[in-house]
């Protein structure tokens, strides 16, 4: 990796949600990406808290560390309006009347209490409610039962919800100011395009074989954003986890000056980069002429149309800093990456 790679206004805003309603609030919330507050009857003693932390204290691995994507935050519903604003709210509990959750839940849900009320079980969202910028997540059901299937069921898909929420709302964020000069002439000179904000950079490009690609780059920390490309006849698949080892292996190589991947640290799994199917692998990448490393992971996607296979190729290096606000930032950014 190159060498110079190396190198708030906190509002406090009263949440009023009660009776009546959700009061609208001028300005965006404060606090960070990373916290969810969790709203239940009893807050840290009600069963529920207990249920549901598993669910969203998810941890991942960076391989240097593991980390958690989300912290809680626990209020009791009768105490919400002592907490300042958080970004992502999280109310979980029975939809049944003269509870501070379930009037809450009720106050919020408006026409689908009915829905509930029939029996069915409900995960809703709401964006910007109660305020731009946050997001407001419901999970209820009309009895305790109910409420424990329910949680079986959606709660092993509850974070990535979340996860997602935030993406959006980051790159909302990032986005208003965006670099379209900049990516008006990657898409005529490469066939893609990208959204990007000006606190990004373009860092390096090659038009031609053997290496072809470019390279986003914010600093400090260091996030990379690459996107190269091969021909390519087919869509690849998990079986072809050599190859596609190789072939960020050798882009690495070249185009950041001896990167080189610990072939023991690399994981492939199925996912998606936007609207695309794609082969994500992550692990860890050093170089080998500098004391350097830190976290990747490539998302490899086929067009069909053009016979490629593109490579969306993200890169932090943070010592000692946590890996996943900078990932968070960099997927909410490459999701924006389309070549049709």
């Amino acid at each position: 990796m190159r060498l110079h790679r190396n190198a708030v206004v906190v509002a406090l805003v009263a949440v009023l949600l009660a009776g009546a309603g959700c009061r609208e609030v001028a300005f965006p919330p404060a606090g960070s990406y990373d916290e969810v507050l969790l709203v239940t009857e009893q807050g840290e003693g009600d069963p529920w808290t207990a249920r549901v932390r598993p669910y969203v204290e998810v941890e991942h691995d960076y391989v240097t560390t593991r980390e958690n994507a989300f912290r809680l935050t626990v209020v009791r519903a009768a105490d919400l309006e002592e907490f300042p604003v958080a970004k992502t709210i999280l109310i979980v509990g029975v939809l049944r009347s003269g509870t501070a959750v379930g009037d809450l839940i009720y106050s919020l849900i408006g026409d689908g209490a009915r829905r509930v009320g029939a029996g069915e079980a409900t995960l809703l969202r709401r964006e910007d409610r109660p305020a731009p910028g946050q997001a407001t997540f419901i999970l209820t059901a009309p009895s305790e039962a109910a409420l424990e299937a329910a949680l079986r069921e959606r709660g092993p898909e509850l974070e990535e919800q979340l996860e997602a929420s935030c993406r959006r709302r980051m790159r909302r964020g990032l986005l208003t100011y965006t670099n379209a000069r900049l990516s008006r002439r990657l898409e005529r000179r490469y066939g893609f395009t990208i959204e990007f904000p000006y606190l990004y950079r373009l860092f390096s490009e090659q038009e031609h074989p053997p290496t072809p690609g470019i390279e986003l780059m914010r600093e400090a920390p260091v996030r990379d954003i690459g996107i190269f490309w091969k021909d390519w006849d087919h869509e690849p698949t998990l079986y072809e986890r050599d190859a596609l080892f190789e072939l960020r292996a050798d882009y690495v190589w070249r185009r950041y000056d001896h990167d080189r991947m610990d072939p023991n640290r690399v994981r492939f799994t199925w996912t998606r980069l936007g609207p695309y199917r794609a082969i994500r692998m992550s692990g860890y990448w050093e170089n080998a002429d500098t004391p350097a490393g830190g976290y990747f992971e490539t998302y490899f996607v086929w067009d069909a149309r053009s016979s490629l296979l593109w490579a969306v190729d993200l890169l932090v290096f943070a010592p000692g800093r946590n890996k996943h606000p900078l990932v968070r930032e960099m997927r909410a950014i490459a999701e924006t990456f389309r070549y049709d």
